[in-house]
């Protein structure tokens, strides 16, 4: 008999602590709602989490309550992640939006951790953006490039990667990025990106171009600005200044299919013209071809022009 009354007590003792404990499970639910309502997330997480946790331990795992503190363990971890991102903490919120993947894939919510795998790329994006801006390229390199790898289709981490190396100066890896920029783009029939890339490179080799012209590093610029020549038409002057670096290559062929090329981009002019035909009489006179050389000179002999032009006819050329 003492044995039956102490099996009674027991089961008694058990019954209210179920009791008390699917209690627990509602009161934790409350509390998650009260600190929602209150903007504090990660205190709301918790006590869904609580809530949870109790109902699992009971095998109540089909339970109304169960379901909906598990939605808002997900939903409230994402508004803290989204917080975070507002304050520009970009690190805090990478590692938030991590945090919902797990949860996402803990509480069954596909949706959330479908937003997660979005996001988290895009964060290493504006982090590695956020640290450009401050000249900090090994941090926006190592950011830019995390967010590649999670999302190798991301075509603005590639142009924001670009970016990099064209600050740096670094024409190898920047052709690289470029040309990887545009091919994303073009398998995603995005022409505002392919656009923009474009316009980027020829910008890019335009001013590399330009920088070695100045310097007289001719075989530099003259391999500068035909990589330009991949992503956008020169236009005429831009053909005149390779018309004189190939002259000054002996490349006469080359200088003189560039100059005539920048004489039809130029149409009717008055003496803007001069200089190219100049270019274009010591092409031809390079090659040998003393009558072309003679006719060039003489369509150069005007505006700024004059002088240079007699002097190559009447002592260098002996034009008659």
């Amino acid at each position: 008999m003492n044995r039956v009354a102490a099996l009674i007590i027991m089961m008694g003792i058990a019954v209210s602590v179920n009791a008390q404990t699917e209690a627990d499970a509602v009161q934790a639910l409350k509390e998650g709602v009260s600190k929602t309502q209150a903007k504090d997330y990660l205190g709301a997480v918790e006590s869904f989490k609580k809530c949870v946790n109790i109902y699992d331990e009971l095998g109540l795992t089909e339970n109304e309550n169960r379901a909906t503190a598990a939605a808002q363990i997900t939903k409230n971890q994402y508004k803290h992640a989204l917080s975070l991102y507002k304050q520009k903490k970009y690190d805090e919120s990478i590692a938030a939006f991590q945090k919902l993947a797990d949860y996402s894939k803990t509480y069954d919510d596909p949706d959330n951790l479908k937003k997660a795998n979005r996001v988290i790329p895009q964060l290493y994006y504006f982090k590695g953006k956020s640290l450009l801006d401050a000249e900090d390229y090994d941090g926006a390199l190592e950011a830019l490039n995390k967010s590649i790898e999670l999302d190798s289709d991301y075509v603005n981490a590639y142009l924001r990667k670009a970016q990099l190396f064209d600050e740096k100066e670094d024409v190898e890896n920047f052709e690289a990025t470029i040309n990887q920029a545009i091919a994303i783009a073009d398998q995603k029939n995005d022409s505002k990106s392919k656009n923009a890339a474009t316009q980027m490179a020829g910008n890019f080799f335009l001013k590399a171009g330009a920088d070695a012209f100045k310097k007289e590093n001719w075989s530099e610029a003259e391999k500068h600005f035909n990589t330009m020549k991949e992503y956008k038409e020169l236009d005429a002057d831009l053909n005149y200044q390779l018309a004189v670096i190939h002259n000054k290559q002996s490349e006469w062929d080359a200088a003189i299919e560039s100059a005539n090329k920048a004489l039809e981009l130029m149409g009717e002019v008055d003496t803007k013209d001069a200089k190219v035909y100049y270019e274009l009489g010591t092409s031809y006179y390079g090659k040998g071809d003393t009558a072309a050389a003679c006719d060039a000179y003489s369509k150069a002999n005007k505006g700024d022009y004059v002088e240079a032009a007699k002097y190559q006819m009447e002592h260098v050329v002996n034009c008659k």
